[in-house]
């Protein structure tokens, strides 16, 4: 019976238990970290898809108003 309550027995448990919240705590911080992460980066991530989109539409809508202008004095003043 005193083997099963020895000293060494119940301080491995408490050194367990303190290595598994240990584990469990940097589990749950490593999900907050990412997030702000995210949450830090999505300003510039957004700036920088919306720039993308905004000059492949301006370059193909300026391509199809030349195409369907074509020979228009107007088209010289634009330029």
């Amino acid at each position: 019976m005193t083997d099963f309550l020895s000293l060494d027995t119940l301080n491995f448990v408490v050194e367990s238990r303190d290595y598994e919240f240990a584990l469990a705590t940097i589990n749950h911080m490593v999900g907050g970290i990412v997030m702000a992460v995210l949450l830090l980066l999505s300003p510039f991530i957004i700036t920088i898809s919306l720039v993308a989109i905004a000059a492949l539409l301006g370059n193909a809508l300026k391509e199809d108003a030349e195409t369907r202008h074509e020979g228009s004095s107007l088209v010289e003043t634009n330029r």
